[in-house]
C-alpha cells in the first residue's frame, strides 16, 4: 500500500471534556489544552526531506499558544514561538532555502533558554525575534551563531508580507525590498525566481487562514521544512 504523502496542516479539535473544562477555559485564558504528539508526518516523508514535526496548540489568547517540535528519533521539545510573527517564517524559510533562519535554529536547539522557560511555566512567551544583547535572555550559542542568517530570513519575511505597503506585492517588489535591506539580503534576492516568491506568498496566506479557522484547543500540524508535496499544491 502506498504511503500517504505528508501534509502541512491537520486541524484537530480536542474532544469535549465536559462543562467543568469549558467553565475553566472561560475563567482562565491560559488553560492547558491537551495535545498528542507523534512523528507521523516526519517518518512518512522521504528520507532527509523533513527535520521535525511541528505541532501548535491554539490557546484562548496568543500567550496561551503552545508549540512543540518532535523528531524522527522519538524525542520532542517545546519551543518558544510567537505564532502570528513566526508562522510566515515557516513557509518563507522553506521555499527560499534558508536553513539557519528561525525554524532551523529552533530545530537545532537554539533559543533554548526561552524554550526552557515556557516549558517550566505557563507564562507569557518573550519574542525570540529581537536583536541579541545583554538583556535578551533567549539567545544562546546556537542562536548567536545563526543570527546573521536569521536577519536575512526576517528581511525575507518582511519583504513577502509587506505590511507597510512599501511597493508592489509582486516578485519584483519583493526582490527590491530585499535588496534595500543589505548585502546578504541582496544576494538572496538575486537568486529568487518569480515562482519561489509566488509560492512563499501563497503559503503564508494559507497558513494564516488555517490558523484563523482553528478553534481554541485545536492543533495545527506542520513540518520543518515545509514539504514539497504541500508547496506544489499552492
Amino acid at each position: 500500500m502506498a504511503k500517504r504523502a505528508p501534509v502541512l496542516t491537520e486541524l484537530r479539535q480536542q474532544p469535549e471534556r465536559g462543562r467543568a473544562r469549558a467553565r475553566h477555559a472561560r475563567e482562565n485564558p491560559c488553560f492547558q489544552a491537551a495535545a498528542t504528539l507523534s512523528c507521523h508526518f516526519v517518518t512518512e516523508a522521504p528520507a532527509f526531506s523533513v527535520v521535525a514535526d511541528v505541532a501548535i496548540v491554539k490557546g484562548e489568547t496568543p500567550a496561551g499558544d503552545r508549540t512543540w517540535l518532535s523528531f524522527p528519533d522519538g524525542t520532542a521539545r517545546r519551543a518558544a514561538v510567537h505564532v502570528v510573527h513566526d508562522l510566515p517564517h515557516l513557509v518563507v524559510e522553506s521555499v527560499f532555502g534558508l536553513d539557519d533562519g528561525l525554524w532551523g535554529t529552533l530545530a537545532a536547539g537554539g533559543f533554548e533558554p526561552a524554550s526552557r522557560a515556557v516549558t517550566r511555566r505557563n507564562g507569557r512567551i518573550r519574542l525570540v525575534t529581537t536583536v541579541p544583547s545583554e538583556n535578551t535572555g533567549p539567545f544562546d550559542d546556537i542562536a548567536a551563531r545563526t543570527w546573521p542568517a536569521y536577519a536575512v530570513a526576517k528581511a525575507a519575511v518582511n519583504a513577502v508580507l509587506n505590511r507597510w505597503g512599501d511597493g508592489p506585492d509582486t516578485p519584483d517588489g519583493v526582490r527590491d525590498r530585499l535588496r534595500r535591506t543589505g548585502p546578504a539580503a541582496a544576494e538572496l534576492a538575486a537568486r529568487l525566481d518569480d515562482e519561489q516568491v509566488r509560492v512563499a506568498a501563497a503559503g503564508v496566506r494559507r497558513l494564516y487562514r488555517d490558523w484563523a479557522a482553528l478553534p481554541v484547543g485545536g492543533t495545527l500540524r506542520a513540518t520543518w521544512p515545509v514539504h514539497d508535496s504541500w508547496l506544489r499544491l499552492l
